[in-house]
């Protein structure tokens, strides 16, 4: 007993540092983690080899994420005059506990730009983006980093979808926006993003939806 009384008093030094930088490496990856989430980055879509057909998995992998004037979130190699690129970073939000960072808030391409709340539509389960009434009833969070600090998770998960509707039920909702059926925004992208909260919301996609499961990786932006 005397001799394991000494090992372990020889050890004890040795165990209190190996503690000591277990700890300030993790203090160091916190740290670092923390500074990534502040800087405004670009989002890039990226998919397995095996999701989707090849024409679908060349529309959509490495492809950027922008804001549509709809307030809807697109995914698209080429956008048009109407889309903004997602240009933001994680903020702290109201519906979460004092001091986080669990928001996720992008710059608008509004006339007057302005920093507006990326949400998940809690009756869609479709990504939108608008101010705080805009976000009200819906989940705004939290948003956080993968261990590697590359890719967005939504409530510790990366169930991420490209969506792209049917262009009849497209059609459809023009027609009862407007009235009539018109190609208001007919050159808009056809992948929209979502974020399957298995609650059953996406099975009741219309006929004909095509679902591509993709991650989110930011790009900080150039400046």
């Amino acid at each position: 007993m005397v001799l394991g009384i000494a090992l372990m008093s020889a050890m004890l030094p040795t165990m209190i540092g190996l503690d000591q930088a277990i700890k300030d490496r993790r203090g160091g990856e916190e740290e670092h983690k923390e500074e990534t989430r502040k800087v405004r980055s670009h989002l890039t879509v990226t998919c397995d080899v095996n999701e989707g057909s090849h024409t679908h998995h060349q529309e959509i992998n490495n492809a950027k994420v922008y804001l549509g004037q709809d307030h809807k979130i697109y995914i698209t190699k080429n956008p048009n005059s109407s889309l903004t690129p997602f240009d933001g970073h994680f903020y702290s939000h109201p519906a979460f506990q004092e001091g986080n960072t669990a928001g996720l808030i992008s710059m608008s391409g509004e006339d007057k730009p302005l920093a507006r709340w990326v949400f998940l539509d809690s009756e869609t389960n479709e990504m939108k983006w608008g101010g705080r009434n805009d976000s009200d009833g819906h989940v705004c969070g939290p948003f956080n980093l993968t261990v590697g600090g590359r890719y967005i998770t939504l409530e510790d998960s990366q169930k991420w979808l490209a969506v792209r509707l049917p262009e009849v039920y497209l059609r459809s909702q023009r027609a009862k926006a407007w009235g009539l059926v018109d190609d208001h925004d007919s050159a808009a992208p056809e992948w929209r993003l979502y974020f399957d909260r298995s609650d059953g919301t996406i099975a009741r996609l219309p006929a004909g939806t095509q679902k591509i499961e993709v991650l989110l990786k930011q790009t900080p932006v150039d400046l």
